[in-house]
C-alpha cells in the first residue's frame, strides 16, 4: 500500500454472520400424489415458508436476508413464495402476526385457569418462556427482529408491548393477588421484560430462557406488593 493511501473496511461476506446454533428447520416434504387437498397443501407451504424466513433472520438478520434465502430454508420454489407473500415485508408480518398469535395461545392455555393474579403471572410467564426455549428462530424473529424490520412490523411491536403492559394488570373484579398496578407501570414492566428476553435470544441462550423464570417473576410482581412482603411472595409464586 502506498504512502498515503487509504485502506477502507470491508463488510464481512454474509456467510460468516450465519449462526451454527441455530440449524434450519425441518421441511415437511409434500410427496406426489400425497392425497392432501390444495387447501392442505397450501397451509403446509405457508408454514414452511413462515419457518424459512425465521431460520434465515437468525442466520442473516433482517436487511440481509434474501428470498433466495427464505425459499432455500423453506424447501419451496420462488414463485411458489409469490404466490403468498409480495416480497420480505409481507412475508415477516405475516410470520410476525403468526408467531405472537402463538405465543399468547400457549400463555393463555396455562394462566386461563388461574384466578389469582400471581399465579396467573407464574403460569404464564412459564408457558411463554418454554415456548420461546423450544423455538429459538421464531424468539429470534419475535424480540431481534421485530425491531430491525420495516416500519409496519415495528408498530406491530409496539402494539404487542402494548398487550402485553395490558395482561400484566390486574383485571377489574379480579381475586386477590396483588394491588393493581397502573398502566404506566404496566408498560415499563413490559418494556423491561421484553429487553431481557432479547438481549438473552440475541446472545443465543434462546433455550435457556426457562433459568430466568423466577428471577422475571419477582421483577413482575414487585411493583404491586408491599416492600416487605414482595420476596416472600414471589418466591410461593414461583413454587406454585
Amino acid at each position: 500500500m502506498g504512502t498515503g493511501e487509504i485502506k477502507l473496511p470491508t463488510r464481512e461476506p454474509r456467510g460468516s454472520r450465519r449462526r451454527p446454533d441455530l440449524p434450519p428447520p425441518k421441511v415437511e416434504r409434500i410427496p406426489p400424489r400425497s392425497g392432501l387437498s390444495r387447501a392442505e397443501v397450501m397451509t403446509i407451504q405457508r408454514r414452511r415458508i413462515l419457518d424459512g424466513l425465521a431460520a434465515a433472520l437468525a442466520y442473516h438478520g433482517y436487511e440481509d436476508t434474501k428470498i433466495t434465502d427464505i425459499v432455500e430454508l423453506a424447501g419451496i420454489s420462488r414463485p411458489t413464495f409469490y404466490e403468498f407473500f409480495e416480497g420480505k415485508e409481507q412475508c415477516f408480518a405475516a410470520a410476525y402476526e403468526d408467531g405472537i398469535a402463538r405465543l399468547e395461545e400457549a400463555i393463555g392455555a396455562a394462566a386461563g385457569a388461574e384466578r389469582d393474579r400471581a399465579a396467573r403471572l407464574s403460569a404464564g410467564l412459564a408457558a411463554g418462556l418454554d415456548f420461546l426455549a423450544a423455538n429459538p428462530s421464531l424468539a429470534h424473529l419475535l424480540l431481534v427482529e421485530s425491531l430491525a424490520a420495516a416500519r409496519p412490523a415495528r408498530l406491530e411491536h409496539e402494539r404487542s408491548l402494548t398487550r402485553l403492559g395490558q395482561a400484566l394488570r390486574r383485571p377489574t373484579g379480579a381475586s386477590p393477588g396483588g394491588a393493581a398496578v397502573s398502566g404506566e407501570t404496566a408498560r415499563l414492566l413490559a418494556g423491561g421484560l421484553v429487553s431481557h428476553l432479547s438481549g438473552r435470544v440475541l446472545a443465543g441462550e434462546a433455550e435457556r430462557l426457562p433459568e430466568s423464570r423466577d428471577l422475571l417473576l419477582s421483577y413482575l410482581l414487585a411493583p404491586s406488593l408491599p416492600a416487605a412482603s414482595s420476596g416472600a411472595a414471589g418466591q410461593r409464586a414461583a413454587r406454585g
